[in-house]
């Protein structure tokens, strides 16, 4: 091994990037995390560039924006068996996927239960409403990292602000997500509709930087919210008021990294670094 390091001077190792322990590590080994995951990180310079100057427009005139990571691709749908909102046809079309895929374990699922639950990723229609909710202006600028969304029309609730991303690297889905996180972690406000890989390693970066603002919607509350304001059976007023009281303390401020006796259902050490390599102090926290 020690061959292998001084002769290409860096080593991969495959299959690792959620197999660490996330807690119970010494402090000195969680900073050379964070110092490789924040500081050692570099993409090459056209994306590095591309990204910035991207950021730049986007902040023109000094506007903010807010990036948008939404999944609501064919393939997360399969896998998670969420069809809210899908017509019959695009439900019947994602469990034919689910089963074509032989390491997708869960064959059978209950997507109502599971979007109760709050495990479904959130509609476009979702994420339009919630953000009206929060108060966000209709013309709030929005950059929406996402693939191609499923079903018929359901992009239309966002497309009026919107911004997709950049042609110039389309044909290469790697350099399309570096680009995404680059405007990811520089946006003033990020928020993201599914807590996988990407919005969790985005929310580690933004609380590394000093605890940007990243909105974490609490699905599972949301959800039934919008179905009793879908059934006329609250007012919007109402509607937005609990919504904003909901996630008041949900926009990215510091939080010791939540603990579970099985490591699945603890809180992801990318996700929230702290306590690790962010320093707390006695009246603030700072890096």
């Amino acid at each position: 091994m020690l061959q292998l390091l001084k002769k290409h001077k860096v080593i991969k190792f495959t299959h690792s990037d959620s197999r660490l322990v996330n807690n119970g590590v010494a402090t000195p080994i969680q900073r050379v995390r964070c110092r490789a995951m924040y500081e050692g990180l570099r993409f090459a310079v056209p994306i590095e560039e591309l990204g910035m100057k991207l950021v730049n427009r986007l902040r023109n005139n000094n506007t903010p924006y807010i990036a948008l990571h939404l999944r609501y691709e064919k393939d997360m749908l399969a896998f998670t068996g969420c069809s809210h909102n899908l017509t019959k046809e695009e439900a019947i079309e994602l469990k034919r996927m689910r089963y074509q895929v032989k390491h997708w374990k869960v064959k059978e699922i209950d997507s109502k239960s599971r979007r109760l639950r709050g495990s479904c990723p959130m509609t476009p229609r979702e994420v339009a409403v919630f953000l009206e909710a929060l108060g966000y202006p209709l013309d709030t600028k929005i950059y929406i990292a996402a693939g191609t969304i499923y079903g018929k029309d359901e992009m239309k609730p966002l497309q009026k602000n919107h911004k997709r991303r950049a042609s110039t690297f389309k044909s290469h889905q790697n350099q399309l997500a570096a680009l995404d996180y680059i405007i990811a972690v520089e946006s003033d406000v990020f928020i993201y509709s599914y807590d996988g890989h990407m919005a969790k390693a985005a929310r580690g970066h933004r609380a590394f930087e000093g605890f940007r603002k990243t909105i974490s919607p609490d699905k599972q509350r949301f959800v039934r919210l919008i179905d009793q304001l879908d059934n006329g059976l609250i007012s919007w007023d109402e509607f937005s008021l609990r919504v904003k009281s909901i996630h008041e303390n949900k926009i990215g401020g510091p939080h010791l990294r939540k603990i579970h006796r099985h490591p699945k259902w603890e809180e992801s050490f990318y996700a929230n670094p702290y306590p690790g390599c962010i320093c707390e102090r006695r009246e603030t926290m700072m890096m």
